[in-house]
């Protein structure tokens, strides 16, 4: 999250999402996520090699909403598995092959990447447990406000440059003002739209960064965000930017029925 910007597509041809300074949603300054608390969280990883590359959430029995551009980095579904039911990497307990991509048609990684959402449907059915659930989605006249505490988790490194972590990390940030956002971006050349939300802790570096694109960004436990991407890592004065899942309802509902 050096700002490297223009060389995003070569990141995510190596399906890194992550690894330049400015493109590296990963968890900064959380704490080890109990079992159970966060029993929507999954793992994105390559079939061959089992390595973590993004996060995601159980949409529901069958499906896995996560970010376009993790969904872009896969070449075919048989190349990705899902990995559910675990705070501890080492350990998986739900492992789940993938049959189908939805990416978003609009997707726009050209255009401040836009329309950041992608479905994941797994073959076998997702059980439901103390450590497996679905991710609630907020109202469809949700208005996310300033200030509003959110709560963003993944297995992204502990800090720019840092190690990857194997326990599942969270932490608390706070929602942007969403006329900042935009304006410190439009610095930059970059848009913020309507259809996304940027959160972010003014005060301390926190929040997320490498290897936690995708995964959820959660207001009263409903799915507001995935972390979609940023200018530095856990910046306390760029806000990380979010895909805002109330925007998409209507096409999430379209593409699971």
């Amino acid at each position: 999250m050096a700002l490297r910007i223009l060389c995003l597509l070569s990141l995510l041809a190596f399906s890194q999402a992550g690894l330049l300074s400015f493109f590296d949603p990963r968890i900064v300054n959380g704490e080890n996520a109990k079992s159970g608390e966060i029993p929507y969280q999954v793992s994105l990883q390559y079939t061959d090699s089992s390595f973590h590359f993004c996060g995601g959430s159980i949409l529901n029995d069958n499906y896995v909403i996560t970010a376009a551009h993790c969904a872009k980095a896969i070449e075919s579904p048989s190349n990705v598995k899902v990995i559910a039911g675990t705070i501890n990497l080492i350990d998986p307990k739900s492992e789940h092959n993938v049959i189908k991509i939805i990416i978003h048609e609009e997707y726009d990684a050209l255009n401040s990447w836009i329309n950041d959402i992608a479905l994941l449907q797994v073959e076998t059915p997702f059980i439901i447990s103390t450590t497996v659930g679905h991710v609630p989605l907020p109202p469809k006249d949700y208005v996310v406000k300033a200030n509003d505490i959110a709560i963003v988790s993944g297995w992204g490194r502990l800090w720019q440059g840092g190690p990857t972590t194997v326990r599942l990390q969270r932490v608390n940030i706070f929602i942007a003002d969403h006329a900042y956002c935009r304006y410190i971006y439009n610095q930059m050349n970059y848009n913020i739209y309507p259809t996304q939300v940027c959160a972010y802790d003014s005060t301390i570096e926190k929040g997320s960064c490498h290897g936690d694109s995708g995964g959820p960004l959660t207001i009263g436990g409903k799915l507001i965000g995935l972390v979609s991407w940023a200018n530095g890592c856990a910046s306390t004065s760029y806000p990380t930017v979010y895909t805002n899942v109330a925007s998409y309802l209507n096409w999430i509902t379209t593409n699971t029925a």
